[in-house]
């Protein structure tokens, strides 16, 4: 019995062993970035970048021409929706195009305008397209341009994008899929990063002077209609992410009065409790911001060994992390009237019945909402010293 057993489980492994669709590496083109923008007829025009087999391995990384030392090129492909795009950038390969190693995508300013819901539908429905991706907005540019840019410190300049993005913004989360979570779900409006080329005039900046992108904040999209409606800067950014939850780090600055001059400190613990409550019939959020960390400069005459010195540095960097914090949910609520926090989910999470009266048009309800924002900030370290070496011993104030 065992031994027939036996016979009928190695006869299935070997039945099962293998794929019968499987294609051969050597038969694909791996796609790297790829990037949208619209011609001037409004058709979408589709740009990837692509590697080059047997010089991954080398240095170099200019994309857009598949010369000595390069080690991708980039190809583009027109039609009305993206599968025409699509299967027009085919046309232009030898392999089949294969997306599943795509890391990146690029969204130019004026496709991000005109609405993102044919990218999104179609990267959605492709079981090619991974959810862990990274979609940014190229500011007063196109795709195109900046997957044809140079990087200098990565082989493939795509990849130098999402490294910056989790350097610059102290996150590590796939922003594709936080797009769709956020445009499918109520209470919360899409975002995604932005990038932006260095430029001289009309011109990108030589890439032996200066790197040729960066980072450049956060694009905010209609929540209805999916189109971009305008940009904050990189240090507002910040702001959005501490008080969303996906900050890992940042540096906080303040100055320090009647002292003539600034503290920062570098916060790597940080965090955020939101409560909300209905005060007489009005929205108010309560927002406290944590965070613990250690002071990188010190341009007063305070000497931080003193624990008074010490309790008023906190106090200011806590009235200043505040500030900041309730400006850009200021300007959300004047300029943009979309709720990019997430304000709405916490209130329907803590009261889902008063939440269903309100959903329907929960961005005016975020727009005459009171915030109520405090900072509990605490400094574990003040560094090797005390007062600035550089003063006088009666300089300084202890």
């Amino acid at each position: 019995m065992y031994f027939k057993f036996g016979i009928a489980l190695l006869l299935i492994l070997v039945l099962t062993t293998g794929c019968w669709d499987q294609k051969e590496l050597s038969s694909r083109s791996i796609w790297i970035g790829s990037g949208f923008d619209r011609d001037g007829r409004g058709d979408i025009v589709l740009s990837g970048q692509i590697l080059i087999p047997g010089k991954q391995g080398q240095t170099g990384g200019k994309g857009g021409s598949s010369g000595n030392g390069t080690s991708n090129f980039v190809v583009s492909g027109m039609g009305k929706n993206v599968s025409q795009a699509a299967a027009d950038l085919q046309g232009s390969l030898s392999r089949e195009v294969f997306p599943s190693h795509r890391r990146v995508v690029f969204l130019g300013e004026q496709f991000a305008r005109d609405g993102v819901t044919d990218m999104l539908d179609e990267h959605s429905r492709n079981p090619l397209v991974r959810l862990r991706t990274d979609i940014f907005v190229v500011k007063d540019g196109t795709a195109r341009e900046l997957i044809q840019s140079t990087y200098p410190l990565e082989k493939i300049p795509a990849i130098g994008a999402y490294k910056e993005l989790e350097h610059t913004s102290g996150m590590k989360q796939a922003t594709f899929m936080r797009f769709l979570r956020a445009a499918s779900s109520d209470g919360v409006s899409p975002v995604l990063p932005v990038i932006s080329l260095n430029r001289k005039g009309n011109k990108i900046e030589d890439v032996t002077k200066q790197q040729s992108f960066r980072m450049n904040g956060i694009a905010i999209f209609d929540k209805k209609k999916l189109k971009l409606k305008g940009f904050i800067s990189q240090e507002e950014a910040l702001n959005v992410n501490w008080i969303t939850g996906v900050l890992n780090s940042t540096t906080v600055t303040t100055p320090i009065p009647k002292n003539q001059g600034r503290v920062s400190i570098h916060l790597s613990r940080i965090g955020r409790r939101i409560l909300p409550e209905n005060h007489n019939g009005k929205i108010v959020f309560h927002v406290k911001l944590t965070g613990k960390g250690v002071i990188r400069e010190n341009q007063t005459r305070l000497d931080l060994r003193s624990p008074t010195n010490v309790k008023l540095v906190k106090q200011a960097l806590e009235v200043e992390a505040a500030k900041e914090i309730k400006e850009i949910i200021l300007k959300m609520q004047n300029t943009y009237q979309e709720d990019i926090f997430g304000f709405g989910e916490t209130l329907h999470r803590k009261s889902p019945s008063a939440w269903k009266k309100i959903k329907d048009n929960w961005n005016n309800y975020f727009t005459a909402a009171e915030f109520d924002v405090k900072a509990e900030l605490t400094i574990t370290q003040i560094g090797l010293t005390g007062p600035g070496l550089y003063l006088r011993e009666e300089e300084t104030i202890k």
